[in-house]
């Protein structure tokens, strides 16, 4: 018989239909769930929130153009495995910065997001006042005379020379051209001529 089978359920059986539930409208005196948009504390959290979106594309957009470099670390093999630049350019770059998680290289498994921390050097704010520029120039050539330098290593010495100003391209260029470089390899003292 057929009243000894089980209910038929799903396409279209009669009675298989989720039953309708009636959803309770909240109650017009009931306070809104993220608080007051005019309360001071509602208006910290939300320039936090603005603060925290633009660091975020700060920080995309820094590792997109190569400032920053990113890793990924294993957490089954321990590995750091480097992030390219590529990386930042998909559409879930700001997912993966927000979780802190991207996908690990070669695998299925995700690993913990790692941007490498660059130290900026606590370099002087008071730039080198024209006046002194003949004393860098003199000094200079002090220790060149005595010892063969490459620019860089000029431009090394006179930072250490005068730690308390910061010295600018343009300056650097008219000190430098004050300053003459021996052309050619330097010299060797333990060759004999």
């Amino acid at each position: 018989m057929i009243k000894d089978l089980a209910p038929a359920r799903g396409g279209g059986a009669p009675g298989s239909a989720p039953t309708p539930k009636t959803i309770a409208a909240p109650a017009a005196t009931a306070p809104h769930r993220t608080g007051d948009p005019s309360s001071p504390s509602y208006q910290a959290e939300y320039r936090a929130c603005k603060r925290y979106e633009d660091t975020c594309d700060r920080l995309r957009a820094s590792l997109e153009a190569g400032e920053f470099e990113a890793a990924i670390l294993d957490p089954f093999a321990g590995k750091l495995h480097r992030a390219s630049t590529a990386l930042w350019r998909r559409f879930d770059a700001d997912r993966m910065i927000e979780n802190g998680r991207a996908r690990v290289p070669h695998s299925l498994n995700t690993g913990s997001l790692v941007v490498k921390k660059f130290l900026v050097p606590s370099r002087p704010s008071t730039p080198l006042p024209t006046s002194r520029i003949q004393e860098v120039i003199d000094a200079l050539r002090e220790k060149v005379a005595t010892e063969y330098l490459t620019r860089p290593k000029q431009r090394d010495f006179v930072g250490k020379r005068f730690p308390n100003y910061r010295v600018n391209k343009d300056q650097f260029r008219g000190i430098f051209k004050e300053v003459p470089v021996p052309t050619g390899r330097p010299k060797n003292s333990y060759k004999k001529v």
